[in-house]
């Protein structure tokens, strides 16, 4: 017999109201935008983030390092994981502009949300996902972007072990 995971009655409330939504009224909904603040939008953003986990093997993802941080393209051929796949980059960019932190307790995720201010993010809806260009002129924070596209690669490589792992910061350059 399987051992049973047992999950949060919030969380299982988001994400059977997140499968029993048609997916163009998710995703004009204020929490498929980003736009919400609060528990709601913690939950709708967390919930949006593990639909992306339990589809992870039809999602394929492309990361080219810039000079002042990447371009990602992460797309899918099932419309419904396109449509999640734009709502959550465009979820996390509100929360990185509103300073609203996700995944805090991680190292990197933290110094990320502590940078926000220099970063910025421009989100590019594709037929099939999103192309997502970060950049900063802040040769640190660069390094913050590229540790954090290499982190959700792995995010869609290893699944939920990876999200439960803690990702170190870069060093400063000098060791500061």
């Amino acid at each position: 017999m399987a051992p049973v995971r047992l999950i949060s009655s919030t969380v299982a409330v988001a994400l059977v109201l997140l499968a029993a939504t048609p997916v163009g009224a998710r995703c004009g909904s204020p929490a498929c935008r980003g736009a919400g603040h609060g528990p709601a939008a913690h939950d709708a953003d967390h919930a949006g983030f593990h639909y992306l986990l339990a589809h992870r093997a039809e999602i394929r993802r492309t990361v080219t390092v810039r000079p002042d941080g990447v371009t990602t393209l992460t797309e899918s051929d099932s419309p419904e994981v396109a449509d999640g796949i734009v709502a959550h980059v465009r979820a996390m960019a509100a929360r990185m502009k509103d300073g609203r932190p996700i995944h805090a307790r991680d190292p990197l995720f933290a110094a990320l949300f502590e940078h926000a201010g220099a970063i910025t993010i421009d989100v590019e809806p594709t037929s099939h996902g999103a192309r997502v260009t970060e950049t900063s002129n802040d040769p640190w924070v660069v390094a913050l972007i590229q540790a954090h596209a290499d982190v959700v690669t792995r995010f869609l490589e290893n699944g939920p072990d990876e999200m439960r792992r803690d990702h170190a910061v870069p060093p400063r350059a000098g060791g500061r």
